[in-house]
């Protein structure tokens, strides 16, 4: 099933240099790479620097 959807001519332009970028060969795939690329987990660097330890205040960390 095709269907035609509008875009303004930026959002148009935009899309073309994604297509290059992702050298895809059709806007249909362009628009896939970039769903699938949304819909990824986003890495956490939750725990990433363990040995830094707790983090602890100092006795003159605020301005009296």
């Amino acid at each position: 099933m095709t269907t035609t959807i509008a875009l303004k001519d930026d959002t148009y332009f935009l899309l073309k240099m994604v297509k290059s970028e992702l050298e895809s060969d059709t806007y249909d795939d362009t628009i896939k790479k970039l769903i699938v690329q949304n819909k990824k987990q986003k890495k956490s660097y939750f725990g990433k620097f363990k040995e830094l330890g707790e983090f602890k205040r100092e006795e003159i960390d605020r301005f009296a």
